[in-house]
């Protein structure tokens, strides 16, 4: 298992970090900006999506072998609630590792820090991983 992961170039754009990670368990957060709202003055719903795919790239980046890639290969997600709140976290979990598919589970929360901290899902999402493994010359 890595000791360190680093993020990915567009979730490091988006801003967000990598909190834990682990046998196949991942936390990620994002502190809320202004660029990262809608229209509509909420955060967009790519966002969203976005620190969950992460999440979970970073759930099953602890476990695959070393020296192989993994690509999402598809991602459901259900938005529960409009976020609110000046923070969002991710929480991933690879419920199967099989030989060359990893199936992940993700809820995304939105919190609010400081005196009268909330925290509420509003996301439930899963995803499949297929691990890509390097081509032979």
């Amino acid at each position: 298992m890595p000791t360190s992961l680093v993020m990915s170039p567009f979730g490091e754009f988006l801003g967000i970090e990598i909190e834990s990670f682990g046998e196949g368990k991942a936390l990620c957060s994002i502190a809320v900006k202004p660029h990262h709202f809608n229209a509509g003055g909420r955060v967009h719903g790519g966002v969203l999506t976005s620190l969950a795919d992460s999440c979970a790239g970073v759930a099953v980046r602890s476990l695959r072998p070393e020296g192989v890639a993994s690509a999402t290969t598809d991602l459901n997600i259900a938005f529960i609630r409009p976020p609110m709140g000046n923070r969002l976290e991710a929480e991933a979990e690879v419920l199967h590792a099989g030989k060359r598919l990893y199936r992940v589970e993700m809820c995304v929360f939105s919190m609010t820090l400081g005196e009268n901290q909330t925290r509420k899902l509003v996301a439930k999402c899963n995803a499949t991983f297929m691990l890509v493994f390097p081509t032979k010359a």
